[in-house]
Formats: structure tokens, C-alpha cells, sequence
């Protein structure tokens, strides 16, 4: 599978989950990389790259991509508050630092929620917000690649003074449970946030079904979630996922449900089955690309409305540093060995005691775009949430299809002239987006 845990991230799966026994260069391969020198091999491995003044910023080869650099003249997100539902933030990073409303973020994993490690459980009890603590890393990651602080040290995210609201929907093994999710969208509602990012699919099903009672039920809970989200001002921005399908042609799933364990049946799967959130109407999907195309594991098809950079190794030569993957912050207390065994993979950084790492997904490409959201919400304050898509995808520059994919790739991309079913309207465009 192209998961971790049922995030929409795609290349952890490749690293063994081994506890190293020291993080700084113990062995061949355990290197654990300090800002200065990870920054001296992006140099040379993203040649031109001119993200922004932190120290990791020659490493932001997405940043260049998307023209953030250029954006950051007229908006830096202030102003805006973004929710970020994953599992949960890391309210210690460095990147983070000032970045957070605390007040504002919460925990909805629940006392019956699956996979959940009791200190995150809070039942939607907002005053609870150590329930809401990062105990992996990717909702860090996603976080700082929305908002990461112009501060010095590690990255420079896309919005770089919006501010971030942490809205836990995803245990430490990476379940992300419907009523968990559901909850967070209609909070974000009562909220009225600016923004929300879901780089996840809400699980126990990756397809939900309307010719079946169950599932249908659950879509409807969702959905219902959204809508309400979303006449409540919020724009919703969803990852499409790393399953390497068209989602306007599904064929088959066989991974749901994927709880409870060995539960899950291989079944045919068709147009009245959808992923949510990125099927939900309104909702602003996300594909992913590596430096040159459509990621190798990235989901398309129809309902895709922008891309952007999710990082994609096997687009990127052996000899550059991070193999075109994105670099973003993590958690300082992640409890599930992953951080361990990126130290392992040489796929670890340290920058003003904060930890970053090179990872891909749709989950990197969602909040690129979550971010580029964010921006124009702090120009155009006013505009409605189909107002911000119509400009994400305006501003959005154009990719034709590739010419040399593979002929047996269950994905082949259709359409042209600005509007194809690998990237929708093109790759997002912060700079073009503002105008």
C-alpha cells in the first residue's frame, strides 16, 4: 500500500519502522543532517532555488514551483486562519513558533475511537489541548508546509503568516476515522475558519458506495459536514490519494474496510462509489506531481482540480539530495519510530532544533494548495469558498498530458487546452492566483 497508515502520504511505506541507536551519523547509513549542511547539498542539488531566507529554503524546490516566492510580495497570509485536520500539530516546533491558536485547536478522537492512544482522547472537549499534540508527525508536516514561520531556521511555508488551527481527526497509527473527520469539518464550520486541509481519506472505507446502506449512510454524514462547512465560509481542500487510480473510472478496491483488522474484501468498485473527502462536492482536490509529471502513486481522473508538488523519487536521479521529495517539519514527539528510521533512510534534517523530512504524498500536494488558498483569503477577504477555488484553478498554470506514460497505467490522462484529468487546471500558481 501507498499509505501511511491511511494519511495520504506515499512514501513511507519503502522505510522499515528500526529504532536507530544514535541519530548523528553512527553508521553508513544513520545520518541525521544539520541545517547548514542539508542546505549545502540542496544547493547543489536544486540549483536556482530561491524559496526564501530560512535556512532550508534552498531546499523549497516546490516553493519556486508554485511561484510562492513571487506571491510573498503581496500576501503572506495574514490574517487567516487555517485548520489543518490530521493528526494533530506539534505546538513546540520551532517553525511553528507563533503560528499556532491554541485556543482554537482540539482533539475529536473519541474514548470509542479505534487505534487511539489515550492522551489523545478528548471527545470534542476543546479545554483538552494536550490531546492535540502531534504523536507521529504528518499533521506537522502539513502544518509547516501551510504556515511554516520567515523566522531564520527550516522552511519557509506557503503562507507564511496565516495562522494554523490544529483540529485532531487522526490517531498515532494513522486511522482517521468518518465520525472523527466529520466532527472537525462541522467545528471548523462553527468556526468559521478560512481554510481546511484534509490530506487523508476517512476511513474505514476508501471507496464509499451508494448502493450500500452503511456506507451511503456515512458519505451522508460527511457530506453533510462539508456543506455545512462550507456555507459557513470554509474552503476545503482535499488530498485525491495515492492509490495510482483514476477516480472517475474506479475498477476495484481492496483495502475496505480497513477496520476492523483482516476485514477487508476485494470488491468491484464503480462511478457510484466515492473517496472522501476528495469526491465530496465543493471540495477542492488535490493531485500530486514529482519535479516533471503526475506522481507514480498519485490518484486522477475527473474530479481533480489542481495539482501540485507532492514529491516523487523515481522522477529524480540518485545523486540529488532528497530525491525531489517535499521537506517539511515533524514532530518532536513521535512516538511510532518513523522519525528513527528516516535518520536510517538519510531522510532526516534538524534546523534550529526543530526536526524537518523529506517525504511524498498527496498529502505534500494538498497543502500546498491549502496554503495558496490561504493567500488569496487574505487579499480577497470576502470572496465566497467557490469564489477561492475558481481563482486556484484560474491561476493555475497549464500542464498538457505526458507524452511518453505508460500505455498499461490504469491511468491515462485525458483532455487538453488547460484542463486534463492528470492535473485539472494545471499546477497551482500562487503568484498567478493573486492577480
Amino acid at each position: 500500500m501507498k499509505h501511511l497508515g491511511r494519511f495520504a502520504a506515499a512514501s513511507l511505506c519503502s522505510v522499515s519502522i528500526v529504532l536507530a541507536s544514535s541519530v548523528w551519523a553512527s553508521a553508513d547509513t544513520q545520518v541525521l543532517y544539520d541545517g547548514p549542511s542539508a542546505a549545502g547539498l540542496c544547493s547543489t542539488s536544486y540549483p536556482g532555488v530561491s524559496a526564501g531566507a530560512d535556512e532550508l529554503s534552498p531546499c523549497q524546490w516546490d516553493m519556486d514551483a508554485i511561484d510562492a516566492p513571487e506571491a510573498w510580495a503581496r500576501s503572506t497570509g495574514r490574517g487567516v486562519k487555517v485548520g489543518v485536520i490530521d493528526g494533530g500539530v506539534d505546538f513546540t516546533h520551532p517553525d511553528l513558533a507563533g503560528a499556532i491558536d491554541v485556543g482554537l485547536s482540539c482533539s475529536f478522537i473519541f474514548s470509542t475511537t479505534p487505534t487511539a492512544d489515550p492522551a489523545e482522547v478528548a471527545n470534542g472537549d476543546c479545554s483538552n489541548k494536550a490531546a492535540v499534540q502531534d504523536l507521529q508527525g504528518h499533521g506537522t508536516h502539513v502544518a509547516t508546509t501551510i504556515a511554516g514561520r520567515a523566522n531564520g531556521i527550516g522552511i519557509v511555508g506557503v503562507a507564511p503568516e496565516a495562522t494554523i488551527v490544529g483540529l485532531k481527526a487522526c490517531t498515532i497509527e494513522g486511522y482517521c476515522f468518518a465520525d472523527s473527520v466529520a466532527a472537525a469539518l462541522r467545528y471548523a464550520g462553527d468556526k468559521r475558519l478560512d481554510v481546511v486541509n484534509l490530506s487523508l481519506f476517512a476511513d474505514p472505507y476508501l471507496y464509499y458506495c451508494s448502493n450500500d446502506a452503511g456506507q451511503r449512510a456515512i458519505l451522508k454524514t460527511l457530506t453533510s459536514a462539508a456543506r455545512y462547512a462550507q456555507q459557513r465560509g470554509v474552503v476545503i481542500v482535499a488530498a485525491a490519494g495515492n492509490e495510482s487510480d483514476d477516480l472517475g473510472h474506479p475498477t476495484a478496491d481492496d483495502i475496505s474496510p480497513d477496520w476492523p483488522p483482516n476485514s477487508e474484501v476485494s470488491r468491484e468498485v464503480g462511478n457510484e462509489c466515492r473517496v472522501a473527502p476528495a469526491e465530496i462536492p465543493g471540495v477542492v482536490t488535490v493531485s500530486a506531481t514529482g519535479v516533471s509529471e503526475l506522481a507514480s502513486y498519485s490518484n486522477a481522473g475527473t474530479p481533480i482540480d489542481v495539482a501540485a508538488p507532492g514529491g516523487d523519487a523515481p522522477q529524480t536521479s540518485a545523486t540529488v539530495f532528497g530525491r525531489g521529495r517535499i521537506l517539511a517539519g515533524w514532530s518532536g514527539t513521535d512516538a511510532t519510530g518513523t522519525w528513527e528510521a528516516l535518520i536510517a533512510a538519510n531522510r532526516a534534517v534538524v534546523s534550529g532544533g526543530g526536526r524537518y523530512v523529506w517525504i511524498s504524498g498527496t498529502s505534500m500536494a494538498s497543502p500546498h494548495v491549502a496554503g495558496v488558498a490561504a493567500l488569496i483569503r487574505s487579499t480577497y477577504p470576502g470572496l465566497a469558498p467557490g469564489a477561492v477555488a475558481a481563482k486556484l484553478r484560474a491561476g493555475a498554470t497549464t500542464l498538457d498530458c505526458p507524452t511518453d506514460w505508460p500505455a498499461d497505467d490504469l491511468r491515462q490522462c485525458t483532455g487538453g487546452a488547460g484542463n486534463t484529468s492528470f492535473y485539472g487546471s494545471g499546477l497551482v500558481n500562487a503568484a498567478n492566483s493573486l492577480r
